[in-house]
């Protein structure tokens, strides 16, 4: 290891050409919140959990997916806010490895009937453009929605407009401008599933109020300490 890898622990890190990576421990990042993820509720439908054998009977409106998955999802989602930026995991589900010869050739070697937690972390820092906005973006009448239909907590919306809030900023899927979505302009009511270039990112939470109180107390906070401005 090169002596330009290693940091010492007692004294900051500072990184000059961008600010907002520093940290004032040169060993780790300090965690200043935690915020309580959002709980996924499958609606008034849902009355039992599927057996561990048969998690595919969770595509039946009245099964939900076997106990110990969920569960596991549930263990693993988490949301931090650090001195610099924002962590969460917002985990999804995948196919356990086979376990058996037959199952390999048969499975491409996944399990036919197990499942496993595939975690989805993402990190944003205070001085990225999705940092524009931090706001409530529930639904309306959720408790309804959920109680009916399912959900996955209250949401808080990341994102970045322009031209009057009309509009998305666009981002390239790869960070580079190609690819099919370049660097245009998204119109703010084309859907997610459809326009994932979007400059907009959505976390769910328990408290989707306090949650976005305690971002943009965080990310003005680290603003003004590291002397960041808005890009």
């Amino acid at each position: 290891m090169t002596t330009a890898n290693v940091t010492n622990g007692s004294k900051p890190y500072i990184v000059e050409d961008r600010p907002m990576i520093s940290r004032s421990c040169g060993d780790r990042v300090k965690i200043t919140h935690t915020i309580e993820p959002g709980k996924e509720e499958t609606g008034c439908i849902t009355c039992f959990y599927s057996p561990p054998e048969y998690p595919i009977l969770a595509k039946c409106p009245c099964f939900d997916y076997p106990e110990y998955i969920v569960n596991e999802i549930k263990a693993s989602q988490y949301i931090y806010i650090r001195e610099n930026s924002i962590e969460y995991n917002q985990p999804t589900l995948q196919p356990s490895k086979a376990t058996t010869p037959l199952t390999t050739i048969f499975c491409c070697g996944h399990s036919p009937s197990s499942l496993s937690v595939r975690d989805s972390i993402t990190t944003i820092y205070f001085d990225d453009v999705l940092m524009d906005s931090v706001r409530n973006d529930t639904r309306m009448f959720h408790p309804l929605h959920t109680f009916c239909c399912g959900g996955r907590g209250e949401e808080v919306r990341l994102e970045s407009r322009f031209c009057g809030d009309v509009c998305y900023r666009g981002r390239s899927l790869d960070g580079f401008g190609s690819g099919c979505c370049c660097l245009v302009c998204v119109p703010v009511g084309c859907p997610e599933c459809l326009c994932p270039c979007a400059a907009r990112k959505t976390i769910y939470v328990e408290d989707a109020e306090t949650a976005v109180k305690i971002i943009t107390m965080a990310r003005d906070d680290a603003r003004v300490r590291l002397q960041v401005m808005e890009r």
